[in-house]
């Protein structure tokens, strides 16, 4: 089954910047995390377990970017709650930003966002091929896009009825043009998936 998102023109481009910019900065809402204000802290094992997670995810991601560059990476992870888990790999000349935040509404925040901006950007827009969003094959996900001006992917293994995670990898430097940061880009994303498949337990 394929999103709404996919299938728009420009509209679908803002939604997939908004959605990343969610995911790599805040983790976009849905989560079940305390009310904004709220100081309740996670208990131990529940922080040790998500740190568990993002070391895993992070880590996985790390080994297979770096495999499809060709050269090594470090990994900084930014937010390892399993509602927000983001981290950075950096290496010569090249970054890329990884989020990946799961629960059970992955997919309805993704199919309902890329929707909304369908509908307030209608049919105009930006008229740039580079800019309209590429179905790609992500191993272990529902539905992904590459859009190829942003070097982002956006992916999730999330369905209408199932949680899951939703990806965004994005890539930048000079280390990493087109061609290849799509393949760095997969590379993480498949690496993701398969480091957490169904979402937070």
């Amino acid at each position: 089954m394929v999103s709404r998102g996919v299938r728009g023109g420009s509209g679908v481009i803002c939604g997939l910047a908004v959605l990343a910019g969610c995911a790599l900065l805040a983790g976009c809402g849905g989560s079940s995390g305390p009310a904004p204000g709220a100081h309740a802290s996670p208990t131990p094992r529940a922080h040790a377990s998500g740190e568990a997670l993002a070391e895993r995810v992070c880590g996985g991601a790390r080994r297979a970017a770096a495999k499809a560059l060709g050269s090594p990476l470090t990994v900084r992870i930014v937010s390892p709650a399993a509602a927000s888990l983001q981290c950075v790999l950096t290496g010569n000349q090249v970054q890329v930003s990884l989020g990946s935040p799961a629960g059970s509404r992955a997919y309805t925040e993704f199919d309902t966002e890329t929707a909304h901006q369908e509908q307030v950007f209608g049919n105009g827009g930006v008229h740039d091929p580079n800019q309209v969003p590429m179905a790609v094959t992500v191993p272990g996900s529902v539905v992904a896009v590459w859009v190829p001006a942003q070097m982002l992917l956006v992916a999730t293994n999330a369905t209408p009825t199932t949680g899951g995670a939703y990806v965004t990898v994005a890539v930048k430097g000079s280390a990493a043009p087109a061609k290849m940061a799509l393949r760095v880009a997969t590379a993480a994303a498949r690496a993701t998936f398969a480091a957490h498949p169904n979402g937070p337990s």
